[in-house]
């Protein structure tokens, strides 16, 4: 329970500021409302205007940080990880944590009005979390043909027509967005990991930090070569991210789980 009291008033605090930067850019945030006429048909890049990115000093900071970080620290455990753990092995974890974060694209499937797809991330989770042995495996996917509706708090507000607002590059957690990051803290209370966290903050730490070398050793050198293609890497990024986010929102095929993969340098 003490834990529990210390870690929600630091939650409390960052949903705070992230509300506070929402509400200093509305104007932004509402003259870039998406429309269904964003939308393409034959998959060219939509639409997203000039970035607003007012914090750009500060977000250049936290790019180099979080690159440093990369290149000196996640890389290197990453891939002493690939070369001990079989690359079957990886993908089975990784499986279990997105079955594991079935809620979060449930409840959001349905504040969309996606029900459909609700029902199919409900199916999966029944399916993956008992044939699948707790979602090691996908045989929703690979025997019944129920694909990922991958859908997150961001892109909910996305859908009812919440912009963007600034470009914010937060340190560890990279590229966002106000929207975004008022959707990651929304999402913080569906994914079963929070809960984990709320009793043993270490605990929760290190699921998250397993997860993200776990996640990485599959993507190795999909970050290197969008890096080298980028004539500035920062604005790439940037503009990446909001080029991918909004593919989200509109609903266009993405292919890869990788964000470098589909995106500016790596279409």
């Amino acid at each position: 329970m003490k834990n529990q009291d210390s870690f929600l008033p630091r939650l409390g605090r960052i949903c705070f500021c992230c509300l506070a930067l929402w509400l200093g850019s509305m104007t932004t945030v509402f003259g870039q409302d998406v429309t269904p006429e964003d939308d393409s048909a034959f998959g060219e890049e939509p639409d997203i205007g000039l970035a607003s990115d007012p914090l750009e000093p500060i977000n250049r900071v936290f790019y180099h940080f979080n690159d440093k970080v990369y290149f000196w620290v996640l890389k290197p455990v990453s891939q002493g990880y690939a070369y001990v753990i079989p690359e079957e092995v990886r993908i089975c974890v990784r499986s279990f944590v997105k079955n594991l974060l079935a809620p979060v694209r449930i409840v959001n499937n349905l504040l969309q009005g996606k029900v459909v797809n609700g029902g199919v991330e409900a199916s999966r989770f029944v399916v993956n979390s008992t044939i699948g042995i707790i979602g090691l495996a996908d045989p929703a996917k690979d025997e019944l043909g129920l694909f990922p509706k991958d859908e997150d708090l961001g892109q909910t507000l996305g859908v009812y027509g919440l912009g963007e607002g600034i470009y914010i590059c937060w340190p560890f957690f990279g590229p966002s967005n106000v929207r975004d990051s008022l959707g990651m803290a929304g999402d913080f209370f569906l994914s079963p990991v929070s809960y984990l966290t709320w009793s043993d903050q270490g605990a929760g730490v290190a699921v998250q930090a397993g997860r993200e070398v776990n996640d990485t050793s599959l993507t190795l050198g999909d970050y290197e070569d969008f890096k080298e293609a980028a004539i500035d890497p920062y604005v790439a990024l940037r503009d990446a991210y909001r080029q991918y986010r909004q593919k989200k929102i509109l609903d266009v095929a993405v292919g890869s789980e990788s964000m470098y993969n589909h995106s500016v340098g790596k279409n």
